[in-house]
């Protein structure tokens, strides 16, 4: 699945396995009434349920600020030279995982993510889950396996 499509519980889950969380294997599917996914607390049978990442700050914002990750609200932008010159608009916010932070991608990520612009960018319809996805990206590229890790 790619980065860039992933929202809600499974973008959070996605936030909490590269914040080294574990989902819990007797809980695989999201709680109904929030849809957060559970996570499994040490090598017992006690879970929690999945931070909400990117739609609270009290649970994203300390990742946003730990990772020095950079925020850019929608904007147009003036590009010089090159192919893509002139005015660029974006209609939604844009995150970069600072370089000084950013972890090394997942083994076999790397060979897709040079030459795709980098490490650790995400975009999305609020700074959070703009940053969310920058995250998650640093940690897999462009794309997260197609199987949640146990």
């Amino acid at each position: 699945m790619k980065v860039s499509e992933l929202s809600g519980g499974l973008l959070e889950l996605w936030v909490a396995i590269c914040e080294g969380e574990r989902i819990a294997p007797a809980h695989p599917e999201p709680n109904p009434n929030t849809g957060r996914y559970w996570l499994q607390i040490g090598k017992g049978y006690s879970v929690k349920e999945c931070p909400p990442f990117a739609s609270s700050w009290c649970a994203g914002g300390p990742i946003i600020e730990r990772d020095q990750i950079f925020l850019q609200p929608p904007s147009e932008v003036h590009y010089n030279g090159g192919p893509n010159h002139g005015w660029q608009r974006y209609d939604h916010w844009r995150a970069t995982v600072s370089a000084r932070t950013r972890t090394l991608p997942a083994k076999g990520a790397l060979d897709r993510i040079i030459g795709h612009g980098g490490v650790g960018r995400g975009a999305g319809e609020t700074p959070l889950i703009a940053a969310m996805r920058a995250k998650v990206a640093s940690h897999y590229g462009d794309e997260v396996p197609d199987e949640v890790p146990a």
